[in-house]
């Protein structure tokens, strides 16, 4: 009985997940009903994964995409290797081969499509990989991006190594570029040590 019981437990969780039959699905271009266009690349995908996935899509396929016959859709304003990871998130919720300017860039299409799970994972991602020379480059892509957690978190970071941030190159270039987001982070700092 306790052997039936082990042997059932094992079919079922040596089942295919729901992700992985969406990573098929992509992968294979099964059904596709829309072309994503980029400047020098296409890639099959399906409306309905993208209109679950981004607030953004969502909205331009409601309002400009009602006529079913519309399948291109371009995308200009990212490089193709962005492209090529942000559509295979979309249906497998994971991230492969992620290098810190990948992450970066992947973090800027979560949000100017509102991919809210891309942005969590390459914010994840970023925290993870932060050291004293590349905090000022997260601090200002959270500024930028006015993502109010992240640039905590990141503030928090700097406070912590203010010593070896502060007197790094890295630091004197962000300052010379970013001056007034400089001096409030080193204000914070001032604030928080008194």
């Amino acid at each position: 009985n306790q052997k039936s019981s082990e042997v059932r437990g094992e079919i079922l969780f040596s089942q295919p997940d729901v992700m992985e039959d969406f990573n098929t699905v992509y992968k294979g271009q099964i059904i596709s009903d829309i072309v994503i266009k980029t400047r020098s690349a296409t890639y099959p995908a399906h409306k309905v994964v993208l209109f679950a996935g981004s607030c953004t899509l969502r909205e331009i396929f409601t309002k400009d995409f009602r006529d079913e016959s519309t399948k291109l859709f371009e995308i200009e304003d990212l490089d193709d290797d962005t492209v090529s990871r942000m559509l295979p998130f979309m249906y497998t919720d994971s991230l492969e081969d992620v290098q810190w300017d990948t992450a970066m860039k992947l973090y800027r299409a979560a949000v100017v499509y509102q991919i809210e799970r891309l942005k969590i994972k390459s914010s994840c991602f970023l925290l993870e990989k932060v050291d004293v020379s590349n905090a000022s480059d997260l601090l200002l892509l959270a500024h930028e991006h006015q993502d109010a957690k992240l640039k905590t978190v990141v503030e928090d970071f700097i406070f912590m190594h203010y010593k070896e941030i502060f007197g790094s190159d890295q630091w004197a270039d962000f300052s010379e570029a970013n001056c007034r987001l400089a001096n409030d982070t080193m204000r914070s700092l001032f604030r928080r040590h008194e």
